[in-house]
Formats: structure tokens, sequence, C-alpha cells
């Protein structure tokens, strides 16, 4: 049996359709979309606070001032001060036992060697205190001093002394030891105990056996009672060395200054320690920190735009707005930061453009998580600085109060009012701030007026960039759609000069429909767009329709009702395809597309069962090919437009009549599914049959009749007569004839849709 091969999109694996079809799906282009948005404002954010390096060595002399972008230790000169205070410490020192006894008793022996080396000298032949010793005389005098070591000249001056000399010098010298030993002789100081017992010894001995013999001796058997405590002394020295306060450079202060002096070890050592050297290296925490500042923010903003407003993060088009509004923000305080004059960043920027783009809470989020980013990229995160936590308050008070003056504000005369009222708020609260924590005035009088022209500079930059922001992203703004609706629209004069039936028709459903949507609080401006685009589609046939049929007859009855449904349904993919053509919002594009749903053109369904003889009719062939709305102003347009054609039925009614009439209708467009998608209540059905009854029984309200002219009146009367006839002729009464077929077909007698 012959097998037809798998087409390559059946011979895929399960998971690589998945992939495949994720790929194409909206969720990836959202996550992609804030990815690349992140990676953006990350870039921006680190290009801000990347420092600026330089290629400085020892000696140069600076070309250019430069200051600590952030607080940082003078690691030299912090080293050189707690080495000199640890060097500064007296040593700890402790009393030795048995050192005074030990210098005794080595005294002694000293003076048992030099007496046997005087009496082998007194028993050479010739001895005298002037007798020249031999070499092999003077090395046999030394063998017997083992203790003491003398010099050649040293051993004869002590071998010629005569004994009365020795003695007394013994006399002296022993109890001067003695005594200078039962004091302190402090260890490094031995030198000043023995020129005290040189001192005592000196009055009662001679001076060559002074210099030549004490002073040897003393210097072999002096030492010292007390010793240093070497615990104690380093434990005292790293107590000093740590007490010593490092040299901090506060951020924002002058390492280096243009022209004065030559730099420094310690100068070269902070601006590496801050990365300002040109050396090539990486400061991976710096990076690492601003990846996790950016995408915290943003990662926190979004997870509140998803929980509050999900709306607002449900397209493509709204997260890449929100983006850009970020994007520009930050850049505009690249800017501020590269002048120096950080408190002109245009902080409230993002807080009024998307106010007017995308709403009030939104932009009360993702304003904060712009302002928090761009506190920290112009001002730093130093310890000490407390410029950001201004520029936050600031960014976050004034944006606040931008946005409450904005919200269902319309005109462009609001945004200079709230630009002069952020720019107050900015002020005040800098001078509150400022008073409570400084004492110079006028440097914070300085940097609120500066705040205050950033809120100015915001205010001139939202009315030229919100323009641009509506026209891109083709947003449906208040003053978009106040734009879309000036009669002066290309669309709408046409519809006015070509389809002027379909003109009027969709003025009297704008004005229902934004009725209806300001009373359950729908968008009342994108329901008036919404009504007054809905029909364009009809400028292709505006002959088809009944309500342009004017003097001329209906084309309809010699037509195939099944021709006559195609072009019926067709306005609304005509209409689709001309709004896309002159860029109108999709949000009104979405209500053109599903005005009809997919309902049933009754009329010529019935037509065309009357007229078949054998075969079934199918209903799918006379029904729009749309879907029921989907948004609260759709519905609006769709049930205005049933109720206006509908209405045109009914000779005179009462408010209680077209009441009964209108909630037919629309328990009509329940049953028919066409409110399934709808995001409407029941009261809010009711709501729009109150204000739509209200509305129109103005419309049928009881005209006064003119009474004829007369046949003779005065020329400037007879002028009025005729202008009041032509405007009786212009405008007819509401009054139809009734059609002959049920009001929920779409009409025939007052338009054929």
């Amino acid at each position: 049996m012959f097998e037809m091969p798998l087409s390559p999109k059946a011979q895929k694996p399960p998971v690589l359709r998945l992939v495949a079809a994720y790929l194409r799906s909206q969720a990836f282009m959202r996550l992609l979309t804030i990815l690349a948005g992140g990676f953006l404002c990350l870039m921006i954010f680190l290009i801000t606070i990347s420092p600026k390096r330089y290629n400085l060595l020892v000696g140069m002399v600076p070309d250019q001032t430069i200051s600590a972008n952030k607080d940082v230790i003078d690691e030299v000169t912090t080293r050189v001060n707690r080495d000199a205070a640890a060097a500064a410490v007296a040593p700890t020192y402790h009393h030795q036992d048995g050192i005074t006894e030990a210098v005794i008793l080595n005294l002694e022996a000293a003076y048992a060697e030099m007496v046997a080396a005087r009496q082998y000298a007194q028993t050479l032949p010739d001895y005298s205190s002037r007798r020249t010793y031999s070499r092999d005389e003077l090395a046999a005098a030394h063998a017997f001093m083992d203790l003491i070591v003398l010099q050649d000249f040293q051993m004869v001056t002590l071998l010629n002394a005569s004994n009365e000399q020795f003695d007394e010098m013994y006399a002296a010298l022993a109890p001067a030891v003695r005594n200078t030993m039962q004091g302190n002789v402090i260890q490094g100081q031995e030198s000043s105990g023995i020129n005290s017992i040189m001192q005592l010894v000196g009055y009662k001995t001679n001076v060559s056996l002074l210099q030549n013999v004490v002073l040897p001796v003393l210097r072999e058997i002096i030492e010292p009672n007390m010793v240093v405590d070497a615990e104690a002394t380093e434990a005292a020295r790293k107590a000093a060395w740590e007490q010593v306060e490092p040299v901090v450079f506060k951020q924002g202060q002058n390492i280096v200054v243009r022209g004065e002096g030559r730099i420094r070890e310690n100068q070269i050592a902070m601006l590496g320690s801050l990365g300002l050297l040109d050396d090539n290296a990486i400061d991976y925490p710096m990076y690492l920190g601003a990846f996790m500042m950016v995408a915290g923010t943003l990662a926190l903003a979004f997870a509140a735009l998803k929980i509050i407003t999900p709306q607002a993060v449900r397209d493509v088009k709204s997260i890449a707005l929100i983006y850009l509004v970020l994007l520009i923000a930050m850049s505009f305080s690249l800017l501020a930061r590269e002048i120096q004059l950080i408190y002109l960043a245009p902080l409230v920027l993002p807080f009024m453009l998307l106010a007017g783009t995308v709403g009030a809470v939104p932009a009360l989020i993702a304003g904060t998580a712009s302002t928090a980013l761009c506190a920290v990229m112009i001002a730093g995160s130093g310890s000490a600085s407390t410029d950001w936590v201004s520029l936050l308050s600031i960014g976050i008070f004034s944006g606040t109060v931008s946005v409450l003056m904005l919200k269902n504000k319309y005109q462009r005369f609001y945004v200079l009012l709230t630009g002069t009222l952020a720019g107050l708020t900015s002020f005040l609260l800098l001078l509150a701030t400022g008073l409570l924590t400084s004492m110079n005035l006028q440097g914070i009088i300085n940097k609120g007026l500066w705040s205050a022209v950033g809120a100015a500079v915001s205010t001139v930059l939202c009315m030229a960039i919100q323009p641009a922001l509506e026209f891109a992203f083709n947003l449906p703004t208040p003053t978009r759609l106040l734009d879309l609706t000036n009669p002066n629209h290309p669309l709408l004069r046409r519809l006015l000069l070509e389809a002027p039936g379909t003109y009027h028709h969709s003025i009297i459903i704008a004005n229902l429909a934004e009725a209806s949507a300001e009373a359950i609080g729908a968008n009342p401006l994108l329901a008036r767009a919404g009504a007054y685009f809905h029909d364009i589609g009809k400028l292709k046939r505006p002959l088809y329709f009944k309500e342009n049929q004017i003097g001329t007859s209906n084309v309809h009855d010699s037509t195939d009702p099944q021709v006559s449904a195609a072009i019926i349904t067709s306005h609304v993919r005509e209409g689709i395809a001309m709004a896309r053509q002159y860029r109108l919002p999709q949000e009104i594009q979405q209500i053109i597309a599903e005005h009809h749903g997919n309902s049933l053109v009754a009329f010529f369904y019935h037509k065309a069962v009357k007229e078949s003889t054998s075969e079934q009719v199918d209903d799918e062939e006379f029904r729009y090919d749309g879907v029921p709305p989907r948004t609260a102003e759709g519905a609006l347009v769709m049930l205005c437009d049933t109720i206006e054609a509908a209405i045109r039925t009914l000779s005179n009614p009462s408010q209680d009549e077209i009441i009964t009439f209108i909630d037919d209708l629309i328990q009509k467009k329940i049953q028919g599914g066409q409110l399934v998608n709808a995001p409407l209540t029941l009261a809010d059905l009711r709501t729009i049959r109150d204000t739509c009854a209200l509305v129109l029984h103005g419309v049928f309200h009881e005209r006064i009749e003119y009474p004829a002219a007369p046949d003779r009146l005065p020329p400037k009367d007879r002028l009025l007569a005729q202008l009041q006839q032509l405007r009786k002729s212009a405008a007819p009464p509401v009054k139809l004839p009734a059609s002959p077929r049920a009001p929920e077909d779409s009409g025939l007698e007052t338009k054929a849709d």
C-alpha cells in the first residue's frame, strides 16, 4: 500500500515544534523586548558610572584636576601615619632578676684577671711604670684575660699602673657599679649607666686607667636589669597603629589639582584604587553592582506593573514605549552629569511622558524606577553623599505631583501648569530638607533653583517628545484622540463629502457612545473616536448603504442578496485597510473590526431564504467575519450603532418607549452572543440604556413649526424667510418612515450594513 510522505512540518519533533511556536509568539517578543531594553539601560548606566581613565606616573605635573568619584582611603599616607604612631610608642620594660649579682660577679672575675696579668708583668725583668713590652710578653699577659678583651695599648696602661693607682681604681669602681646596678639600667640605654659609673669613678681614678681600662671593663660586664617586654610592647604599638584614623578623600574632593606640584605615590595609589588609571584593569565589583542595581530595579518595576496594572505590559508596544522613555530619561541624566549640573536632570520627564501615554499607575511605577537609576547615575553612591538622596526625593515627589495633575487632563496647557507645580515642589522640598540638615542657605537655594529649571526642561521635552511618541507608537492618548476627532481629519472630511449620511450617523453614535462611556467609567474619547471611524469602510461604495441614498433608488433592489450581503460585510475589512493606511491607533482599528462582531445580516439572509426555492441557504455567508467586541468601548460602539439605526423606526416616542426599545435591542445582542467578550456588567448595560435614552429623547424633542412666509415681504424679511426654509430643508425631522424589517436587522431604511 502506498503511503504519502510526511511534510517537513510534521516530521519535526514535538519539542522543536513547541520551540518554533514559542519563538513566533507574543510572549517571546515581550521577553526579547524586555531583555533588549534592560541591556540598553545597563549600557547607559555603565557609561555614566564608569570613571574616565588617566595615564599618570609619579613625578608628573598634573595637567587636569581629578576628583574622587567615591570615598577613597589614602593608603600610603595612612600607612606612614600609622607606622609613625607605632614607632612613637615607648617600649614596655620589666625588671630582670639576678642581673645585678651577675654583673658584680663578672666585675670581681675581671678584677682577678687584671690582678693576674699585673702580677705576671711584675715578674718580668726591668719592670717599671714605663717599661716597653714585647709582642710575646703582651701575648702572655692577654692569656690571663678571658672575660675582658683589651687592646695592646690598653694592656700596657693596665700593666704599668702603680699598685696605688690600680687599687684606687677598683676601690672606686666596685661600689659605683653596685650602686648603679641597684638602680634601673634600661635595655638599649646601657651607655647611660656606663657614663654614670665613669663620672663616679673619674674623681678618684687615673685618666689613663679610666679611659683604657675602666671603660672596656664596664662595656663588657654591664647588662640591663630592665629589659623590654616584647609582647606588651608589640600590643601597645599595634593599638597605637590601629587608633590612627585613615586619611579619607571624600567623594568630589580633589585628589590632584591641575598645575599644582608633582604627582606623589599616595595620589597614584588612590587613583588606582578608584579605577581612574589607564592600566587596563577591570573593576569587576563595580560592574557586578551596576548589573544588580539595574536588573533589580527593572525587575521590581515590571513585577509591580504586572500585578497592579497588567494591561500596561500586555503587548510589545507598551513595553517598548516604557523602555524608550527610561532610555530618554537616563540619556538626559547622563548629559546633566557631563555638564556637572546634576540638579538640572529632567527627573520628572518619565512621569509626565508615561502619564500621557500609558496611564497614571504605570507612570508612577516606571517613573520611580527611572528616578532611582538616574539618581545613582548622576550623583554616585558614596556613603557621605546626600545628593542622590535629594535627587531621589525630588524626583518621586515632583513626579507624583505631575501624574496627579495630568491624570484625565487632555489639554496641552496642563503640561505647562504641571511643569510649574513640579518645579515649585522640587524647590520647596530641597529648601525644607536643606534647612533641616545644612546651614549653607545659598547652596540650598542654588540647588532648588536648578531643580526648578530641571522641571521646566522636563516640561519642554515632554511637549516635544510626546507627540512624536504618539505618532511613532500609534497610541490612543487623549491628545491624539482629540486630534483624530477633529472634523478636519481627512477621513472625516471624506465622510462628510462622499458619504454624508454615514457621517451624520457616526456623529450621533459618537455622542451616544461618549456619554455612555463617561457613565460607566470607560474611555469616552476612545469611544467617540471609534464611533467616528467605525464606518469609514463605506467610503468604498457609499451608495450601497441606505443612509447615503438620498434622491436615488436602492441599488440592492436589483442585486442578488448574497452579493448585497458581501458588499455590506466588506465595509468592515475595507475600513480596517483604510485605518491602517491612515495609521489610526490599533484600539480604533479593533473597534472597526468588532463593531458588528459575527452578527447576521438578517435582511438579506431572509431575502435569500424567501427567494430560494430548492437548496438550503447557509447563514454563514450572511455573517460578518469578525469577533464580538473585546473592549468596553467596542461594545459601546456596537450597541450605539444598533440603537441609532433601529430607533429611527419609532415615531415620536416617549422616554419610556425609548428605554423599553433600547432594552429589547440590548437583550437581543446578549442572546446573539455579541457581548460575550465585552467587560460589561448588567449594571453597566442598564446605565448604557438609560444614558442612550436620555440623549435620544433630546433628539426626538418637539420641533416648532414656523409659519409660512407671506408672499409680500420686505427684501430683508424675505431673505430671512428663505434662510429659514433652507435650514428646514437641510435638517429634516428625525421622524422617518418605519422599515418593513425587524429592528435588529442592520438598517437598509437608514443604512444598509
